[in-house]
């Protein structure tokens, strides 16, 4: 975690006070001085986060105190605010062109307290991600590696494309740096060109490139490729530092935002008791089932199946263990179809099966079959038997799920007037 250290250059000693206050509060330790030359004698004997100075200084201007500091080596990146009585604006503007990162009032500070929360959350926030890093040049391997490991990064680094490749198709990034120019066959280009062809979600991930050829022409042509941002050599380590984190925290927000609509879409198409698929999901895919049974000329069968005397059960042993029972069925009937089948949970004890390429005699095995192995399941510990009702859409004919259903349930209603527990498959007109 990085320390946060603050300056406030101010001649009234009231101000200083309050200042110091407000960046101790942000979590700074903080140094003060009551004149400009003060200020930058102890700039030069420490490194400062952050500079605050007014911009009526009793012996220079806050714009001259801003040429000066950014003169400085190590202040080329740090933050100078500039505090004024008035809103002048072109004195506030000279400020800005004398390398002030921003104006704030002295007669309102809450807007400070704003800044300073958004400064401290972004100077101290440690990333968790992985790097796929492609650097040829060991020198600036080492220097761009102990940047990204300080800022919490795990980091795969490679010196040649072929070997990144490899180690991207087996693991999963949130980032990849590459130069364009690498040893080997394979360029940093070629690899962007592999990545961004890949069709799942590993081919949405961020990619930085960096090159020492910095001109327009190729900065164009790799944006085209696919790559999301460019950083030109000699690389500065401070911009590669917040790209990296832009980056890596917009993809995993990205990809959490993904992970939750996966989430919401797993659970408006599943039944929360049964763990099946719902009467939504059966009509959502229900038409892809239909459509190539009718295109390939395949046979289609649907099954009915509920519960017989189910309210009793209920009555009897309570809701909980008519729910339990049902709880206990849903995994049981999923493991029993087969994969290219889909079984979901039509209403309260009824249950729809699609049976793809089945025909009327190999529909009847099936639910046959389900129905003796269901004797010995005994759910919740409770004995139960079902009446299932089967129509099929063979070759000559053509229905939707709804039109299939129809007749299927009339054959249920049949297996249920014949004395329940049994099989009956529609025979037609």
């Amino acid at each position: 975690m990085r320390k946060l250290n603050g300056l406030i250059i101010d001649g009234d000693d009231s101000f200083r006070s309050t200042a110091r206050t407000v960046l101790e509060q942000a979590g700074f330790t903080v140094e003060d001085a009551s004149s400009g030359h003060d200020g930058l004698d102890k700039a030069k004997q420490q490194r400062f986060t952050l500079v605050c100075c007014a911009y009526q200084l009793p012996d220079i201007t806050g714009s001259d105190f801003c040429s000066k500091i950014r003169a400085m080596p190590g202040y080329d990146f740090s933050s100078v605010l500039v505090f004024a009585e008035e809103d002048n604006g072109r004195m506030l503007k000279q400020a800005l062109l004398a390398g002030a990162t921003d104006i704030f009032s002295k007669n309102d500070l809450d807007d400070l307290r704003v800044y300073l929360d958004r400064f401290v959350e972004r100077e101290q926030r440690q990333l968790s991600g992985r790097v796929l890093f492609i650097e040829d040049s060991r020198v600036l391997q080492e220097i761009i590696l102990d940047l990204l490991t300080d800022m919490g990064l795990d980091v795969d680094a490679y010196t040649h494309g072929e070997e990144a490749w490899e180690a991207f198709q087996t693991s999963h990034y949130d980032l990849v740096i590459t130069d364009i120019m690498l040893e080997g066959v394979m360029s940093g280009i070629s690899l962007v060109r592999k990545i961004r062809r890949l069709q799942d979600e590993n081919g949405d991930i961020p990619i930085i490139a960096t090159s020492g050829f910095d001109n327009l022409s190729r900065k164009i042509e790799l944006f085209h490729l696919g790559v999301n941002d460019y950083v030109a050599k000699p690389i500065i380590r401070e911009e590669l530092r917040q790209r990296v984190f832009n980056h890596i925290t917009s993809y995993q927000a990205m990809m959490e935002l993904r992970s939750q609509q996966k989430s919401l879409y797993s659970l408006a198409m599943l039944d929360e008791l049964t763990q099946l698929f719902n009467r939504h999901a059966l009509r959502e895919f229900s038409a892809k089932y239909f459509s190539e049974a009718i295109r390939y000329k395949h046979t289609l069968s649907l099954a009915v199946m509920d519960v017989d005397h189910f309210n009793k059960i209920n009555e009897s042993e309570g809701y909980s263990v008519g729910n339990q029972v049902l709880a206990e069925l849903g995994p049981w009937l999923k493991r029993f179809i087969r994969d290219a089948d889909i079984v979901a949970r039509w209403s309260g004890e009824e249950f729809v099966f699609l049976l793809a390429n089945c025909d009327k005699n190999s529909a009847i095995v099936l639910m046959e079959r389900l129905q003796k192995r269901l004797a010995q399941l005994k759910p919740a510990g409770i004995d139960i038997t079902v009446s299932i009702g089967i129509a099929t859409m063979d070759v000559e004919t053509e229905h939707n799920l709804n039109s299939l259903f129809e007749l299927a349930d009339g054959a249920r209603y049949q297996a249920k007037m014949a004395g329940r527990n049994c099989v009956k498959a529609y025979e037609g007109e």
